[in-house]
């Protein structure tokens, strides 16, 4: 092992392997810099038990070492580098007793070669140094890591640091808008891979954003933006015995449950918090596809489209929002096509029932502008429904102030016209507008929402009963919360379907088995003929879905046995702690060693709960007084006992939190001190 001494502004510092040491401005680093052209986290110098490598975490000065700017460097002799340009501060580095720290290679193996004794080596990308239990790509040596971008695919040895970004000198090159030039490095610590954002504009999991994450496991992450950034697939390389292993455990613990969202086979698309951004660019629109034949969507019909969606508000009484969603007009005198579940909540056959909102808002593009933030600018009531295809049909009635506005004095904008779904072929293209649900909501003159367009292609057609064989279009189209009742057009801007649902990655299982990707789910027009040619006569609110009466009503959940139970299991930094530490209001768990931002576990031990119990999570501050979020969905279960694990992505700020879980007529708190 060796002690790493670090000399600066007249102090001397030692640190012993292995650990890593920050250098910045930021006063919470090990080393705190004072030079004005330091950035606040600056640089690390890390160790694994095999050496000292001084890594740049992507400051704007940049670390220089013999005037050259430099990523990594790794300290084989005294070494001397300034941080924040030429002229920036100082840095002397010494290490001793790195001989010893050099593990022995395999009998007749040659020794990689390196640089004289004594001299400073400046780190070749994708040749990093040995670490322990053997050579990079040695039999028995440590895991390596694989990253993939779309259909490419990169393994990378242990010691070696993945550089992600833009930046052509990045091991992992993505040219997309979105992402940093150095976005991001994966890099081998003491406790396995790790991923490590250096970015502006985020890294992030879902709708939760990642700062860093140690990878236990594979996972697909978005750069710069959480469904329309580049998305990049991390696979920590294990043996094919532990990867069957994890495997299996992941198909035993599916009751496990993610904050943001319980994970559901088939997702509604409207009023949550992930969101759908432009991909791609307007005036480069894809080709091949229906309508004429394989011609483009032009940039008139496509603007045409735009300028005709809308973002639906849903208020309550008091005007506040309750959730949101989007759809399109279809004539002149204001009709606007949604989802049932958007505009109507409460039509028989939606599943499960819902509340009407006391009211509905419509926002458009200004008229001069449709890619500007939308504007809050009518009222609108449904006028019919159809629950079981949850379709539904609204008319504006009033300005943004409620004002009755006759149909005949409405000034929209062209309506998006009506297609054939029929026609409709798989590998057809097809392009998504809507609104996401990501952005903070301002009911306002205006708001802060734009319109969002995404691409893809129909790739095939699902069957539903009692609907019929092409009751779905099944689209490789990226939607998420909030896109629910959006236009999806063709190559000639007309509109063949409805935005309607998503099918996710990770619970994809039954009679399909499991897929490794997800799917948007879009409702084809043509099954709206009906309810448009009522809502054209002026609309029948008690409309009832043909369908309904074929339709299989849901089972009621099984009641709550005696020996039911839910009990806190505590919480752990690793998701193992198998619920071995409850924790209560009286005696809470105390979780020393958290830097937030970190993603922590809340355990869970459940005991006798039917499947199909009502369920949810409460997140409160520790004195109670604020609630910090929830999710609710049903209980999947019906084993005698589970200990079940809640993934909490926790920010900066929180000295503890209280993780309340409901299920039914049980509850159990679970709160947690921070150190």
């Amino acid at each position: 092992m060796s002690t790493l001494r670090v000399d600066y502004g007249g102090r001397t510092f030692s640190f012993e392997e292995p650990r890593v040491v920050s250098l910045g401005r930021d006063p919470s680093c090990d080393i705190v810099l004072t030079g004005p052209s330091a950035s606040r986290r600056h640089a690390e110098l890390r160790s694994n038990g095999t050496g000292w490598t001084l890594v740049d975490t992507g400051s704007s000065g940049g670390t220089w070492l013999n005037g050259t700017r430099v990523a990594e460097v790794r300290l084989n002799g005294p070494t001397v580098v300034r941080l924040g340009g030429l002229d920036g501060d100082q840095v002397d580095l010494t290490v001793a007793g790195l001989e010893a720290a050099r593990p022995a290679f395999p009998a007749g193996a040659p020794a990689p070669a390196g640089p004289p004794p004594g001299l400073d080596m400046t780190v070749v990308p994708g040749r990093g140094p040995v670490v322990p239990g053997g050579f990079p790509g040695a039999p028995g040596g440590p895991p390596g890591v694989l990253v993939r971008i779309g259909s490419t695919s990169k393994r990378f040895t242990p010691g070696t640091i993945v550089r992600i970004g833009r930046d052509p000198a990045n091991e992992i090159v993505i040219d997309d808008p979105a992402v940093s030039r150095l976005h991001a490095t994966v890099e081998m610590r003491s406790d396995g891979w790790w991923y490590l954002d250096r970015s502006t504009a985020g890294t992030f999991d879902e709708e939760d954003r990642v700062t860093n994450k140690r990878l236990d496991e594979p996972i697909t992450l978005m750069l710069g933006h959480p469904t329309a950034g580049a998305e990049v697939e991390l696979v920590p390389i294990v043996d094919a015995q532990k990867a069957q292993q994890a495997i299996a455990g992941r198909k035993r613990k599916r009751a496990a449950l993610v904050v943001g969202g319980i994970v559901a086979a088939l997702v509604l698309v409207g009023g949550g918090i992930a969101a759908v951004a432009l991909t791609g660019d307007d005036d480069d629109p894809t080709s091949g596809g229906s309508g004429d034949g394989g011609s483009d969507l032009s940039a008139a019909e496509l603007d045409r489209a735009k300028a005709a969606s809308t973002w639906i508000i849903a208020v309550d009484e008091n005007g506040d929002s309750l959730y949101t969603g989007s759809g399109a007009i279809i004539s002149e005198d204001g009709l606007v096509l949604t989802n049932a579940h958007v505009g109507k909540p409460s039509s028989p056959g939606q599943y499960p029932p819902a509340d009407d909102p006391a009211g509905l808002l419509i926002a458009l593009p200004p008229e001069d502008n449709v890619d500007a933030a939308v504007e809050i600018q009518y009222t609108a009531e449904p006028v019919v429904s159809d629950g079981v295809l949850d379709l539904a049909v609204l008319q504006i009635t009033g300005d943004a102030e409620g004002n009755a506005i006759a149909p005949e004095d409405l000034e929209l904008p062209e309506p998006i016209p009506l297609g054939d779904s029929d026609d409709v072929q798989t590998g057809d293209d097809l392009t998504a507008l809507g609104f996401p649900g990501i952005a903070a909501i301002t009911l306002g003159d205006k708001t802060h929402r734009g319109l969002t367009v995404t691409r893809g292609v129909a790739s095939t057609f699902n069957a539903e009963d009692p609907i019929g064989d092409r009751a779905w279009i099944d689209s490789d189209l990226r939607l998420g919360s909030g896109n629910s009742g959006g236009p999806s057009i063709d190559n000639d801007g007309r509109l063949v379907g409805i935005n309607s649902a998503v099918v996710t990655a990770g619970t994809a299982q039954g009679q399909a088995g499991e897929f490794t990707g997800g799917s948007a789910l879009i409702r084809p027009v043509n099954l709206a003929t009906e309810i448009i040619g009522i809502a054209e006569e002026g609309g029948d609110p008690a409309y009832v879905s043909p369908y309904l009466d074929q339709m299989d009503t849901p089972p009621p959940p099984d009641e709550m046995g005696g020996d039911a139970s839910v009990e806190s299991g505590g919480w752990s930094t690793d998701g193992q702690g198998g619920c071995a530490t409850p924790s209560t209001i009286d005696n809470p768990q105390v979780l020393p060693g958290v830097r937030l931002p970190a993603t922590l576990f809340a355990e869970y031990v459940v005991s006798g709960v039917p499947s199909g119990t009502p369920l949810e999570v409460q997140f409160w501050s520790l004195d109670g007084s604020e609630q910090l979020g929830s999710i609710t969905d049903a209980w999947g279960e019906d084993e005698s006992e589970l200990c079940i694990t809640i993934t909490v992505d926790v920010p900066e700020g929180l000295d503890g939190l209280n993780a309340v879980l409901i299920l039914g007529d049980l509850e159990a708190e679970n709160p947690v001190i921070l150190q």
